[in-house]
Order: C-alpha cells, then structure tokens, then sequence
C-alpha cells in the first residue's frame, strides 16, 4: 500500500497543471500503475471528492481526494492523507510516462473512464 501511495503522489506530481483547477482531468478517468516487479494498481476518480482503487490482489478500496491550490491531495484507505508537490502539467487520458521514485520505477497511463 504504501509503494501505491507513493506511486500516486509521484504520478500527480508529474502528470497535472497547475491551473484553476489541478484535478479536473481526473474526473471520470482511470490512472493505471505498473511496478518494476510487474504489479498492477489503478485509482479510479469517480468525482471531484472520492477515488476507487483497485489493488493487485484485487481488492478495492474507497479513497477521497481534494486539490489544495496547485496541489493534489489523497487518502486511501486507512492511510494517511498525501499531497502532491506543486503540479506543472495538465493530465490527459491517453498519457503516460515512467516515474522514478525511491521504491523503484512506475509505470502510469491514464485511461478515459473506469477501467476495471
């Protein structure tokens, strides 16, 4: 959980702009996240206030998150709440990218809809 986490905050970090409203490009979208040992996560951002994420055991989880001015914040389950570091790109779906993080490498694409 705690890699997923990590993965998420990355993947925001990397992926939106910073504009009026920094988590607009989420509604509605999957983000898809593949580690480096092949493990599979998607967050699925049903509105502007919940998440569902599908864990690679198959679980899912309920979440929330709230965009704090040019910031993204998450809760997922019972972690504690992650905000990103300030946004500088705009999330599309049909984008992706790796991200280098301290657990590794993350794969992530966003996909239009809910994808699993």
């Amino acid at each position: 959980m705690k890699k997923l986490l990590l993965a998420a905050v990355f993947l925001a970090g990397s992926a939106f702009a910073a504009h009026a409203d920094v988590g607009a490009g989420l509604v509605g979208n999957t983000v898809t996240l593949t580690g480096s040992d092949g493990t599979v996560t998607q967050i699925y951002y049903p509105d502007a206030s919940t998440t569902e994420v599908k864990l690679p055991d198959g679980n899912v989880v309920p979440g929330t998150w709230r965009v704090e001015g040019d910031t993204i914040c998450t809760v997922t389950g019972d972690a504690p709440e992650s905000c990103t570091d300030p946004i500088e790109e705009a999330p599309a779906a049909g984008a992706s990218g790796t991200i280098e993080g301290p657990e590794g490498s993350v794969e992530w694409k966003v996909s239009e809809g809910k994808a699993f």
